[in-house]
């Protein structure tokens, strides 16, 4: 059970029993303050394990260290329940030894060796936001990379309640949520590994005509032709700046590059909220320019290599949609079926093909002269097309499903770190 409070020193959210003042002690008083090694190590193929700073989400490293050079340079090493924290680059970002094996660790990190404090407490109390100011006021921000000095480190405040049965029902608390959101995150790289090799092997591959990987019941090898044979260049797009926009309301929607760029997935339903609204004075000079369910818009232009990303119209009888600043629309003269070439125009099976066209240096863009003579691989057959479109419209649901459930839960970590810590 966990009881609201209002007290003085202690949080406002507390578990139910606890009711005492929480204390305040610096991080030197609560732990013993250790940095790594200054220097960088000759690395061997296996060993002691080192860490860095990109190791700290993990704790896990793929470089490793002689036992004599460990024996050598860490009288002082992480052992199991201590803490480990960022403090050059990245600050603040903290960690818990759970091995008996000894570690090794570069100097970007700090160990906070445990001495009453539980770890699960600590490495969360390191996560709330009055820490967090302690750090950053403690850091040098001139210093490139910015970095906290280990006297320093040793100087912030942590409140923290006396009770060890309370600091381990947070830690615990913190510990199991930490826990769900890690094995949300791992389900999701999962999926999101899965989309990856099915876009790379249900797709043919430059120079084949079939994909490795295919559904049943479907064996005749697909078309290849150049984009201009099968689809066409359509309405044309327009220049309306953002000022001539708005999120809030309006008869026609506006798709620029940017709004191409930024979906995650091949299609875009015309009812999305990321799209804003052509200003009322400016609608009727667009009425003739209308997106169809279908049509393939492409960003020509990207300051990476997303130049040429596309997305496929969808659901056009919700909302009126056009295409706007740096795009170009390209509309499918077959019958074709919903979202397959979303999906194949963002595969590397076709995007291979256009990194040899991309012009610019810091901004790249490509011509629609070169994008329509670009080869395009498809099956004849709508209900294949319709099979792969509609499997990878699945996958993508599913993504964004686990998305926003990794969101909730972290929302919710956010929450408490704001209302069960002083």
């Amino acid at each position: 059970m966990i009881n609201v409070i209002d007290k003085r020193n202690a949080p406002e959210v507390r578990f139910d029993g606890f009711t005492d003042d929480w204390v305040v002690d610096t991080l030197g008083e609560l732990t013993d303050v250790y940095d790594g090694t200054h220097q960088t190590p000759t690395y061997t193929e296996s060993g002691i394990m080192f860490l860095s700073v990109e190791n700290i989400k993990t704790m896990t490293s793929n470089k490793f260290i002689s036992a004599e050079a460990f024996n050598n340079d860490f009288k002082v090493y992480p052992q199991k329940g201590d803490v480990l924290m960022t403090r050059i680059g990245d600050i603040g970002t903290a960690n818990i030894v759970e091995s008996d094996d000894p570690i090794a660790y570069y100097v970007s990190l700090a160990l906070l060796k445990k001495k009453t404090l539980n770890p699960y407490f600590l490495k969360s109390v390191i996560q709330t936001e009055a820490v967090w100011r302690e750090l950053w006021h403690r850091t040098l921000h001139i210093a490139f990379p910015k970095k906290i000095n280990m006297g320093e480190i040793k100087k912030v405040l942590v409140n923290y309640p006396a009770s060890e049965i309370e600091q381990t029902a947070i830690g615990n608390f913190f510990r199991d949520l930490d826990d769900t959101i890690s094995l949300k995150k791992q389900q999701h790289e999962k999926t999101l590994n899965i989309k990856k090799a099915m876009l790379e092997k249900m797709f043919p591959k430059k120079g084949a005509d079939v994909p490795e990987i295919r559904f049943d019941g479907f064996s005749e090898n697909w078309s290849i032709k150049r984009l201009d044979e099968v689809f066409v260049p359509s309405v044309p797009n327009n220049t309306l700046s953002r000022s001539e926009l708005n999120y809030e309301s309006g008869d026609i929607k506006n798709i620029h590059y940017g709004d191409v760029l930024m979906k995650f997935g091949a299609y875009l339903d015309s009812s999305d909220k990321i799209i804003p609204f052509i200003i009322n004075a400016r609608v009727q000079e667009y009425r003739s320019y209308l997106l169809k369910d279908g049509d393939i818009v492409f960003a020509d232009t990207a300051e990476d290599e997303m130049v040429g990303k596309a997305v496929e119209v969808t659901n056009t009888e919700s909302s009126n949609i056009v295409s706007g600043l740096h795009t170009y629309v390209y509309r499918p003269q077959i019958r074709t079926s919903s979202y397959f070439f979303g999906y194949y125009l963002n595969s590397q099976s076709y995007r291979g093909q256009l990194l040899s066209l991309m012009q610019g240096v810091k901004v790249l863009s490509i011509n629609r002269s070169n994008l329509s003579k670009t080869l395009i691989c498809y099956p004849d057959s709508l209900d294949e097309q319709s099979a792969i479109g509609n499997y990878f419209r699945s996958l993508d649901i599913l993504i964004e499903a686990e998305r926003q459930e990794i969101d909730k839960l972290q929302n919710i970590k956010n929450a408490c770190l704001s209302k069960m810590f002083v």
